[in-house]
């Protein structure tokens, strides 16, 4: 499909208003700044590729803020299928052992969200990860206070069910 100059302006103009917020979420996500330029490169891409949904004034970040979450937790979801490059591990000092403690906790949310259903995912990641409140979640991401609720406590109780079972 051939896009005209003014489509060409909005998707201009999204990205200069947007573009830094929505590289920052994805750095956030994925931790990583090469893949977060990626992620957001790939983001206005799907934007560019459905501009005609985009809505207008506010909503447009909420909708795009949606976008980039959702393509970086399937990027986390499927870095498990893709091999991990190891290096030599450090000499061991309390320093040391304190930061391995903050890696494997930071290892750990991931994995339980990377294994949560989809649709827990973003609520998931946006609570715990981002420190955002429900209602702020529930505005970006389309839903009812009380569905973001629901999803949190079943994220809660699926993952305590896993540590459960990991522990066993």
């Amino acid at each position: 499909m051939v896009r005209g100059p003014m489509d060409q302006d909005r998707l201009t103009t999204l990205y200069r208003l947007y573009g830094p917020v929505i590289y920052a979420r994805c750095r956030l996500l994925l931790r990583d700044e090469s893949e977060a330029q990626d992620a957001t490169q790939e983001t206005f891409l799907r934007v560019q590729r459905h501009l005609d949904r985009v809505p207008n004034a506010d909503q447009a970040l909420h909708w795009i803020y949606r976008v980039a979450t959702n393509y970086c937790l399937n990027e986390i979801r499927d870095r498990r299928w893709r091999p991990t490059p190891s290096g030599d591990l450090p000499e061991r000092g309390e320093e040391v052992a304190l930061a391995e403690g903050r890696l494997q906790d930071r290892d750990l949310v991931h994995r339980l969200v990377a294994r949560a259903h989809p649709k827990l995912r973003a609520v998931a990641w946006m609570s715990y990860a981002d420190g955002f409140e429900q209602q702020e979640i529930a505005q970006i991401l389309g839903l009812s206070r009380r569905t973001v609720a629901s999803r949190l406590a079943q994220f809660s109780d699926n993952a305590r069910k896993f540590l459960h079972r990991s522990a066993a």
